[in-house]
């Protein structure tokens, strides 16, 4: 990846750190475990907090330096129990505290800017903003790691599911011109998709098709599926998708899944234990051990960034 865009990426994923900074200081986290080592299920005890949401914190935290864990207990760094525990010192929860309460400066900057009242992005707005910001993402150097770190020679036809705006079909067929594509996904997405196609006049190449993974099966034949970011952890049905697509491919096909992957502590990267608070994640050990329960063979992380916290996955169908 370039690194000034990394960089931008650093800046606008910032916000989501602070407000878990924020978030573990209010329930006094590090107050908490300044005593002795604790599980999740200990601290929701001690904090009254959901044992889901509360174990995200604590990925994200342990992510972000704040904490350590070993054995599936935690305990705070030299950090938090330096700044961060009450009664210390140097104690910085005050501070940290009053951050949080101008959270909402921040969130009507826009609208204090402006001289009008900034208009509402309509949910067509926002979901167009979502399908090509993953075009955004992967044209700035994730469709490359694609194709430099993934061998489709002699492959010829990919299907894309939940594949956006196409971005990673185009890329592959681009590489590869025995290649053809389907990107796979919901009509609205669709016809986002074949705007982006068409601007990059892959239409003999790439092709959409308007589908619904909850209701359709993958089709067949398919002797690559691409599954990128859409195994977000448990809630993502990962399960579902992963046997369709296993059904859909053709023997000696190709899995090929893009996605944040937590490592197998469950301890970073940072990245991916801040969409885990949001969406979800596996970790890769949970991943791979899906992959090969559905039947694939051969799984391995192929390649993995910890600035951006994407990992590319691959598997074969025996």
């Amino acid at each position: 990846m370039n690194d000034k865009v990394t960089a931008l990426y650093d800046l606008s994923w910032g916000y989501r750190a602070a407000q878990v900074l924020h978030v573990a200081n209010k329930i006094d986290i590090f107050t908490a475990l300044s005593e002795k080592e604790m599980s999740s299920e200990e601290l929701c005890q001690e904090c009254h907090t959901k044992p889901d949401m509360t174990e995200k914190l604590l990925i994200a935290c342990t992510a972000m330096g704040l904490l350590k864990k070993r054995g599936g207990r935690y305990k705070n760094t030299e950090l938090a129990k330096t700044y961060l525990v009450r009664g210390q010192k140097l104690y910085q929860g005050n501070i940290i505290a009053h951050s949080a309460t101008v959270w909402n400066f921040w969130n009507s900057l826009e609208d204090d800017i402006r001289i009008a009242a900034a208009p509402k992005d309509k949910q067509a707005d926002e979901h167009r903003n979502f399908i090509m910001g993953m075009h955004n993402i992967a044209v700035a150097g994730r469709a490359e790691v694609f194709t430099d770190s993934i061998d489709l020679a002699g492959r010829r036809k990919l299907l894309d599911v939940g594949g956006g705006p196409g971005t990673y079909s185009i890329a592959a067929c681009r590489r590869y011109p025995q290649l053809k594509a389907v990107v796979f996904d919901l009509p609205e997405t669709i016809a986002i998709a074949k705007e982006v196609i068409a601007k990059e006049g892959m239409q003999d190449r790439v092709t959409a098709q308007e589908s619904d993974w909850e209701k359709e099966a993958f089709g067949e034949g398919n002797d690559v599926v691409l599954l990128s970011n859409v195994l977000h952890g448990p809630g993502s049905k990962g399960e579902i998708k992963l046997k369709k697509a296993y059904d859909s491919m053709v023997h000696g096909g190709l899995l090929v899944v893009q996605d944040f992957l937590l490592n197998d502590e469950k301890t970073g990267p940072l990245i991916p234990a801040l969409f885990n608070i949001m969406v979800g994640a596996y970790s890769r050990c949970e991943l791979l051990s899906m992959i090969k329960d559905t039947g694939f063979v051969q799984a391995v992380v192929v390649v993995s960034s910890q600035e951006i916290g994407s990992a590319w996955v691959t598997a074969e169908k025996p």
